[in-house]
């Protein structure tokens, strides 16, 4: 969850109205004759009760995803997604105090079920109306540009000016039109060579690519000039967009963009993703440590050089980490050639380095990686950062591999040879596209599955 000082007056928010349905549950529940207690409650226990249940609502409301951003959300959507939220809290409170606590009726959490219906509820949908207000006074607006110029970017701005597009400032148009067009005092500021400066002398956030005919080498363009300054992407929607069914759509009062890198998995998915990172990658680290030792000794045995080789690789969101390996190659090996890929019989590759290769033992430092959060178990594998700028101009959709976290192993690992050539490259994006548009836990397992064959049969490159 990114905190930002919309995030935080939403947390004030609910705790101020959990707090508030707590105590309201506890007078009716134990200061009044409603309820039969056999106990006498004091009103200092709710010094311990209250943090408990901020704390699991907290966490409830993460995994349902509630503290996404308001601005692009309607008052519809964000009442009918805390109910969804607050309804899974109390079927998971009600199995734990119906297992522990006897006093604590069904009767009761209906009614604090009822309480929070109200005031969580509407606390929030109160909080997106006053979000609304001071938007409309120029308060917290997001600065905008709309990419080319033409009769859908025409409408946009139409839309805008009937207030449609709530929380942007569009600041104008970028297009390489010769004549610098202006729409309704809407001026065309430059094209893609002033682009990224364009955005960081106005501090840009939101950019709405507006093209006639979709073009992936455009989009790869736009993001790779944009990528350094946390902007976030909308396109115009076309049939094809919405068919795909690969972006997310955001209704802003009336009319829809679609964002260019939506979350596929949950708050509650990612979580357990990562869970599964932590836990499966150092239990490994302990039973691989004999496996790593003794290939620390032949390493060091069978050639000059260092035992482990870095190199900085390129990771989710164009951020750049130091990537561990065994080193399976003469030292210095591309003192001469630069950086080239191994091919099939590389002289360059050690003898136990060819063994390595072959049964992955080479990878097994990048738990370290995977430990540290660099990397995931599954994903597309890390490039360096000179591939991934010639593969980002000239491959189409190549930028959407780095919308994840790379991967030990990954779908285009098990299904295709290591990369040898540019047509390689090429034919693997498919597998990683795949990956990327299906991506879930139970497609992780299977990869997994697959990339344990590829080891004991000696099958890796």
């Amino acid at each position: 969850m990114k905190i930002t000082k919309e995030t935080n007056f939403l947390l004030a928010s609910d705790f101020f109205t959990i707090g508030l349905s707590t105590v309201i549950l506890f007078i009716i529940k134990f200061k009044s004759a409603y309820f039969k207690t056999y106990t006498e409650h004091s009103y200092y226990e709710l010094i311990i009760i209250i943090p408990i249940l901020l704390l699991f609502w907290l966490v409830i409301f993460h995994i349902k995803d509630l503290y996404k951003s308001f601005y692009f959300r309607s008052a519809i959507e964000i009442a009918l997604s805390s109910v969804s939220g607050l309804t899974l809290g109390i079927v998971i409170l009600y199995v734990i105090t119906t297992m522990n606590f006897h006093e604590f009726s069904g009767k009761g959490l209906l009614i604090y079920y009822l309480l929070l219906l109200f005031f969580v509820v509407s606390g929030r949908v109160v909080f997106k109306i006053v979000l609304n207000h001071f938007l409309k006074k120029g308060v917290g607006l997001r600065n905008a540009l709309i990419i080319g110029y033409n009769k859908s970017s025409k409408k946009i701005i139409r839309e805008y000016q009937k207030g449609r597009l709530l929380g942007l400032n569009i600041l104008g148009f970028i297009d390489d039109g010769k004549n610098n067009p202006e729409y309704q005092g809407f001026k065309t500021l430059g094209d893609l060579d002033v682009f990224e400066n364009i955005i960081k002398e106005n501090h840009v956030r939101e950019i709405i690519i507006s093209v006639e005919v979709k073009d992936p080498f455009l989009i790869n363009t736009i993001i790779l000039k944009s990528k350094d300054h946390n902007v976030y992407y909308k396109v115009v929607p076309s049939l094809e967009d919405i068919i795909s069914g690969n972006v997310r759509t955001y209704e802003l009062f009336g009319y829809k963009l679609l964002e260019l890198f939506p979350d596929i998995l949950s708050p509650f998915q990612r979580a357990l993703k990562r869970a599964f990172d932590i836990i499966v990658s150092l239990v490994l680290l302990v039973l691989t440590l004999p496996i790593m030792l003794i290939s620390a000794i032949i390493i060091k045995l069978d050639s000059k050089g260092s035992i482990i080789y870095t190199q900085d690789r390129v990771g989710k969101d164009f951020k750049e980490f130091t990537l561990y390996k065994f080193r399976s190659m003469m030292e210095n090996a591309e003192a001469e050639t630069g950086a080239v890929w191994a091919i099939k019989g590389d002289t360059r590759i050690t003898k136990y380095g060819n063994f390595m290769r072959k049964t992955r033992i080479d990878e097994l430092p990048q738990l370290i990686n995977v430990l540290m959060g660099n990397m995931s178990f599954v994903g597309p594998r890390p490039e360096r950062k000179v591939f991934v700028d010639n593969f980002i101009q000239a491959i189409p959709y190549y930028y959407k591999r780095l919308h994840v976290k790379p991967g030990l192993t990954g779908w285009a690992q098990v299904k295709h040879k290591y990369d040898e050539s540019f047509d390689d490259v090429k034919e693997k994006l498919k597998y990683d596209l795949y990956y990327i548009e299906n991506i879930s836990l139970k497609l992780d397992f299977i990869i997994l599955f697959y990339t344990a064959k590829v080891v004991i049969n000696f099958k890796g490159h």
